[in-house]
């Protein structure tokens, strides 16, 4: 089980270290088995990904793509633009906000989701659990 993080973004760094400690602690805490990618990326590229694969316009702040592999768990995919805008309407720093995206598209992974309103509180449970 690892984490790698990738930073694709053309201008927007944070350290990679802090990232894949908490990564691997979730899935370690969660049981997951297999390995985990973090992607980096600006708007642009996680529009795309957003329209191409949930047909929805625009960005988002973060999508995970399971593999149900035995050794590859997924790819999550966190834009900075939206990230860094997130932060700032919320009244948080970058490196937290991105934290939480991490948290939450690792565990849509890990088998969650937020479809409804006991799936949703759930997760905001273990989100806040982690972001501790």
């Amino acid at each position: 089980m690892a984490v790698t993080v990738n930073n694709q973004h053309p201008r927007i760094r944070l350290p990679k270290k802090p990232l894949v400690e908490l990564g691997e602690r979730i899935l370690k805490e969660e049981g997951a088995r297999g390995d985990v990618s973090i992607v980096l990326v600006d708007d642009p590229t996680i529009a795309r990904l957003n329209l191409r694969y949930h047909h929805r316009r625009g960005p988002t702040d973060v999508l995970s793509f399971p593999f149900y592999h035995e050794e590859l768990l997924g790819d999550v995919y966190i834009s900075l633009d939206t990230a860094r805008r997130q932060a700032k309407e919320y009244g948080h720093n970058l490196t937290r906000e991105v934290r939480l995206l991490l948290i939450h598209g690792i565990l849509h992974l890990c088998g969650y989701d937020d479809q409804d309103r006991e799936s949703v509180k759930r997760m905001r449970a273990r989100e806040n659990y982690y972001l501790g």
